[in-house]
């Protein structure tokens, strides 16, 4: 497969937020249960999805204590389950036969975001930001930058691309997967071994930065369709100012406004147990329909809405609703893995040659670990070089950069970007996925914190 500049002019929609060229060579976006129009899908293989799907679910959660002490993470057997039963294995499932793949798998990816971003933001300490406000201003003003303008180097050299194509591409790739960030901090392996405040530092970075990535996405596909000078202004004003911003003031009302409600019912006993218990999961996937109405984009809107919602909610609100937001983080997010499996472009990344092997290499290598080894001595979360050295391998990328994909295949048309993106995706998914076990032990062996000697010992034998 050859990278053409033709992607400069050609498959870039118009610079009008909201149309579309006609010469865009994707299909047009019409639905019937995700949007979009599709054609009749067999009751066989409506079945076999669903027995799947679910089957997938029951079976990786009655093995999810074993599989957290093991190297080999439930993202990967979803993955590995998602590939055997695609079209590129067994072809029980073929996703096409849905309706657009492209937007089945943006829409499924943002629901998926939308409830883990929540799972994440009711688990870390009720003023995580603002007690290390520094840190994350780093972590999220300085960090990501360098991360994205890294990836795209990587991308650059490798695949010869337009300058702007490579930034595209590097911005797709940037932010790091909260739902694969939460497999490597979770479980009796990650909470005996690794420090509360790094697994915190993980969490929240990965929980900001999917929203925040949106800018990043924007920019390179606004440049392509007309030049910088004539899209700085509007990606300043739109994609800045309000579709990234805007979407958090929203957030943080209806998370400030939800919580005091909830409170407000509780106190007044208008609330049954089962209502409680789910209130986060309407609360997201509110947070994710009002923001969408708005014109803004909702990921980080949510992200923001749970944040507030756990400071302000009561300790007793807060033990109540956080275990059941767990579950269903894990009840809607292993399946989408599934998904990623069922729709990899193995003749694309073939096309590539040994291109894939240095593009796999290049980002995985150089993405995250050089930028974070350099920001590390200004995070005050991350004490020693084997903090920064944890952290800094473990930026995985997952269903947040998947969205993304989709998105930019969505606006573009051109699909040697998703054929790229899906490969460092996958990849990543495997390679953070199998080193989480051994490279926690490795961290706990070598922390000078007195406090895990124990944990170096076990990991000695």
């Amino acid at each position: 497969m050859r990278w053409s500049k033709r992607c400069e002019t050609r498959h870039i929609r118009s610079p009008t937020w909201g149309s579309r060229s006609d010469k865009s060579p994707r299909p047009t976006r019409t639905t019937s249960c995700f949007g979009e129009e599709q054609e009749d899908l067999g009751v066989s293989e409506f079945d076999l999805s669903l027995a799947l799907f679910g089957g997938i679910a029951l079976t990786l959660g009655l093995l999810s204590r074993w599989l957290k002490q093991t190297w080999f993470s439930e993202n990967i057997a979803a993955l590995l389950v998602g590939i055997a039963v695609g079209p590129i294995a067994l072809g029980w499932i073929d996703v096409e036969n849905w309706g657009n793949q492209n937007v089945i798998i943006e829409r499924v990816a943002e629901i998926a975001l939308a409830i883990a971003l929540m799972e994440i933001a009711l688990r870390l300490p009720k003023r995580e930001f603002l007690h290390h406000l520094k840190s994350y201003v780093i972590l999220l003003g300085a960090l990501m930058p360098l991360m994205w303008l890294s990836t795209a180097l990587v991308v650059w050299l490798v695949l010869d691309l337009p300058f702007w194509v490579a930034m595209l591409l590097g911005a797709v790739l940037t932010p790091t997967d909260p739902i694969v960030a939460s497999s490597v901090v979770t479980g009796p392996i990650a909470e005996r071994l690794l420090p509360t405040r790094l697994r915190d530092t993980l969490w929240a970075e990965s929980g900001a930065n999917d929203g925040l990535a949106y800018p990043f996405v924007v920019l390179p596909i606004l440049v392509l369709a007309s030049s910088f000078s004539d899209s700085v202004g509007e990606w300043i004003y739109r994609a800045l100012l309000y579709e990234t911003f805007f979407a958090t003031v929203i957030g943080a009302a209806i998370g400030y406004g939800a919580a005091h409600l909830l409170m407000w019912a509780e106190r007044r006993d208008t609330i049954e147990t089962a209502s409680f218990k789910t209130f986060t999961l309407a609360l997201s996937i509110t947070t994710l329909g009002v923001t969408a109405l708005a014109g803004t984009k909702g990921l980080l809107g949510v992200f923001l809405a749970g944040v507030i919602f756990h400071m302000v909610v009561g300790q007793h609100e807060d033990e109540e609703v956080e275990p059941i937001q767990g579950a269903l983080d894990h009840f809607f997010t292993i399946p989408v893995f599934a998904l990623i499996g069922m729709t990899i472009p193995l003749s694309g990344w073939i096309d590539l040659g040994w291109s894939a092997i240095a593009l796999v290499a290049g980002v995985i290598l150089v993405r995250r670990l050089p930028a974070m080894l350099l920001v590390s001595r200004w995070v005050g979360t991350l004490k020693t070089w084997p903090d920064a050295l944890f952290v800094g391998w473990f930026g995985p990328l997952g269903i947040g950069a998947l969205y993304y994909a989709a998105y930019v295949l969505g606006e573009t048309g051109n699909e040697d970007a998703w054929v790229a993106a899906s490969l460092v995706i996958c990849s990543s998914i495997v390679i953070h996925g199998l080193t989480a076990t051994p490279f926690s032990y490795l961290y706990a062996r070598h922390t000078p914190d007195e406090e895990y000697a124990e944990a170096r010992d076990q990991g000695r034998e």
